[in-house]
């Protein structure tokens, strides 16, 4: 995996249908989901200051819950690529609905920490955000539970701290800002809640996955390259 973007650019442009089943068979269903919780903990929720609610706090929790866990089909697809599994696309769904439990018990317990972290000084809940990042990616790789994937999962989060780091920060600011943007045009030209629901929920169908698949493509080359040093190393040794 020489070039992680170039690779990623042609798996999403060259096998666009098959990405196209994994959004709408998987991805969609997770983010109407996610809209109608969101919304409803927002009407139900009492807002105690102008700027501020507890609703916010809940809708980072899920939000991060369901962002973690909306990976596994698309990290599957692009492994599957890269080491030319025939069937691409159902080896993908199988895995995700095989494997997909473990990461999700895997993804609301990273949420949570994540998620009190972020509401104390929000550095903390990044920082263990970015650490075990890529655990879930090694365990639908390698076919095994997120918790016997741990231990190396986390060894790639430390080794590429950084990496990982600004990558997320910097998506969360553009999606942010570009949210901010899309909702203020469309206010332009309706008011319309259900418009800027759709808008955004069209805007996360056509990024998010091109995201992962980035994040896997950059994983898969972090995780040879460090077999390739470890493999030197004994050499070395012996």
């Amino acid at each position: 995996m020489d070039k992680p973007f170039r690779n990623t650019w042609e798996i999403y442009t060259g096998r666009f249908e098959k990405v196209l089943v994994i959004m709408l068979t998987t991805t969609l269903p997770l983010l109407l989901l996610h809209s109608f919780i969101t919304n409803y903990i927002y009407a139900i929720t009492p807002s105690f200051a102008s700027g501020y609610s507890v609703a916010d706090i809940y809708y980072g929790l899920i939000t991060l819950l369901f962002f973690l866990y909306a990976q596994a089909p698309y990290i599957r697809f692009v492994y599957n690529e890269h080491v030319g599994v025939e069937n691409n696309l159902r080896n993908t769904i199988y895995h995700f609905l095989v494997n997909g439990f473990s990461v999700f018990i895997f993804a609301c317990l990273v949420a949570i920490i994540s998620t009190i972290g972020f509401a104390l000084l929000i550095l903390p809940g990044l920082i263990f955000l970015s650490l075990v990042f890529p655990v879930p990616y090694i365990s639908m790789f390698d076919e095994k539970s997120v918790w016997k994937s741990f231990k190396e999962g986390l060894r790639v989060g430390k080794k590429h701290f950084i990496k990982i780091f600004l990558i997320l920060s910097l998506f969360g600011l553009a999606e942010l800002l570009f949210g901010i943007f899309v909702t203020f045009q469309l206010f332009t030209i309706t008011p319309s809640f259900a418009a800027q629901v759709i808008t955004q929920i069209a805007l996360n169908l056509i990024v998010f996955p091109f995201l992962i698949m980035y994040m896997t493509s950059l994983i898969l080359k972090w995780r040879e390259t460090l077999a390739t040093l470890e493999v030197q190393d004994e050499r070395k040794i012996s």
